[in-house]
């Protein structure tokens, strides 16, 4: 199978995780593009330009499961003015660390955030937050720290954020798994753009395979958004915690 073909595919599976898990497909195309594409890049920076191509294709996956969230009316508006300036913040500080740490360490770093947040995710209680508001009651300073935060491991790791954002969104300030990840989506949007930015400067992102990715991980988010509106929120959370926690594990046996 040629590299495009492997790049479609990828590309489609990313972009229906994001679609369906509001996860921006870093989790899952960061591992996919070091596994089948690592050994044509550099091998000092395998890791990096995995992570930085991931967030390049993020732009588009998350674009198009937006519009499927926005149309439902599964975004906290008013969130996304505290989450996104801190996280465009947050997320070149994260992609200028990452110029100044070892490959390896960036890898064990992506490996210990995804299976300690499918962990706790998996083991949480349901939100009974009221689905139907969207106040400005919510603790600003705690969102912006959200927002920080998740764009600082996008930068560092390529996960658009949303690693972070949802589980922090659902435990901190009581967004249901829906809304969380609707909400997370435009946050990863927008770290994702930032973090490419910084990661085309330093020379980290394949452009021709990216693109690649990008054609069918537009379809995949479309689909994944229809499904993941229609499932139930527990079964949804379960499977994303489950997801985290796969993603993680395989790059720990990655070369």
């Amino acid at each position: 199978m040629s590299i495009i073909s492997i790049g479609l595919i990828i590309g489609f599976f990313a972009g229906f995780i994001c679609g369906l898990f509001g996860m921006g497909g870093g989790s899952l195309m960061v591992p996919a593009i070091y596994h089948f594409f690592g050994s044509i890049f550099p091998i000092d920076n395998r890791m990096k330009i995995s992570i930085g191509t991931s967030l390049f294709v993020i732009i588009f996956s998350s674009i198009s499961a937006i519009i499927s969230y926005s149309k439902n009316k599964k975004i906290k508006t008013k969130l996304i003015f505290l989450i996104v300036p801190s996280g465009i913040i947050g997320s070149q500080f994260g992609a200028f660390l990452i110029s100044k740490i070892e490959d390896r360490v960036v890898k064990y770093i992506f490996v210990f955030l995804t299976i300690l947040l499918g962990l706790r995710m998996f083991f949480t209680s349901e939100n009974k937050e009221d689905e139907n508001s969207d106040t400005n009651s919510y603790n600003k300073l705690a969102g912006i720290a959200i927002g920080f935060f998740s764009g600082f491991v996008s930068g560092l790791c390529g996960v658009g954020g949303a690693v972070l954002i949802i589980p922090l969104l659902y435990i901190f300030l009581k967004i249901s798994i829906h809304y969380a990840i609707g909400t997370a989506l435009i946050a990863i949007l927008f770290n994702s753009i930032s973090g490419s930015i910084a990661y085309i400067i330093r020379d980290l992102i394949d452009i021709k395979i990216g693109i690649s990715l990008a054609l069918t991980s537009v379809i995949g988010a479309q689909i994944g958004a229809k499904i993941g509106l229609n499932l139930p929120k527990k079964s949804l959370r379960k499977v994303f915690s489950i997801i985290l926690i796969l993603s993680g594990t395989s790059v720990v046996f990655r070369k």
